[in-house]
């Protein structure tokens, strides 16, 4: 069993501060609190004849994470290591926690709540707790598929890229224009998607089952269309600028999502489309780690 609990944390400068009980410490009793927690907000109608109630909608509400450390060496140490905290743990930054667990990694996103960093004495050890409020509430699979963003994966192309033993990017050129992309994580899951224009394509299209996204559109050779259904609102970009405006009418935006099990993913074009080269991306959500 792989035991040793490591923490990278991320800052949105990418400023990083890692806990892997080399030198900053994890205590073993309340290191980690409400990384395995959930809790349902659930809104009930009683029954109007029978006891009990109904169920009437139930959602997950934002969770509070908190790391709890210290410091090995405090009396060398003491003055040099309480301002790095104080610099890299900041009310105005966000924060991608990365938590490896029993061999597992899986990541959460907050700002800071709170941070307490006690000074009764100045020789005792550096013993700092620091809260995260996550507004998602879903702990994210992790796997970096050789990408520089950890929060990328997996990948998933038209055509389809594949990894090898050697670990280098490969694919194959049998043309498909559909995927069937598997969600076994605790929950259903956006995905962004990157369409890039080999040439010529009019209003390129994506579909999800039995709804889709169109953008009215001419794509010229390298033209990029990225679209974030993640996002709150989700988002349409062509090379950088928002692009929502030019969509369908009819586009089901709220329909762009990986239910639990296998979801049919496909692209198309009116004209142009085995110009398009298309990838999607996403997280695997769960409950907790």
């Amino acid at each position: 069993m792989d035991n040793k609990v490591i923490i990278k944390i991320i800052r949105d400068d990418l400023r990083q501060f890692i806990i892997d009980n080399e030198y900053w410490h994890i205590p073993s009793i309340d290191g980690l609190q409400n990384f395995g927690f959930f809790e349902n907000d659930l809104t009930l109608i009683n029954n109007a004849v029978t006891d009990g109630a109904m169920i009437a909608s139930h959602r997950m509400g934002t969770i509070d994470r908190t790391i709890h450390f210290n410091n090995k060496n405090p009396r060398k140490n003491n003055e040099a290591d309480r301002m790095e905290i104080l610099k890299f743990f900041s009310a105005n930054h966000t924060y991608k926690i990365y938590v490896t667990y029993l061999g597992v990694t899986r990541w959460c996103e907050g700002m800071i709540l709170k941070m307490d960093l006690p000074t009764q004495n100045i020789n005792w050890r550096l013993d700092c707790v620091v809260t995260f409020l996550c507004n998602n509430p879903y702990m994210k699979s992790y796997d970096d598929f050789g990408k520089d963003i950890a929060s990328v994966v997996p990948m998933v192309g038209f055509p389809y890229l594949s990894r090898i033993d050697t670990g280098k990017p490969s694919g194959y050129f049998a043309f498909s224009k559909y995927v069937v992309l598997n969600n076994d994580g605790d929950s259903s899951a956006p995905f962004r998607a990157f369409f890039k224009a080999n040439g010529a394509v009019l209003n390129p299209k994506l579909i999800v089952n039995d709804y889709y996204v169109r953008v009215i559109d001419t794509l010229i050779e390298g033209d990029e269309i990225e679209m974030d259904f993640g996002a709150m609102p989700p988002t349409i970009k062509k090379n950088g600028t928002n692009w929502i405006g030019h969509c369908d009418r009819n586009s089901s935006f709220d329909k762009m999502i990986l239910d639990i099990g296998d979801t049919e993913v496909s692209f198309d074009a009116d004209d142009g489309s085995n110009l398009l080269s298309v990838s999607i991306y996403f997280n695997k959500l769960y409950c907790g780690i």
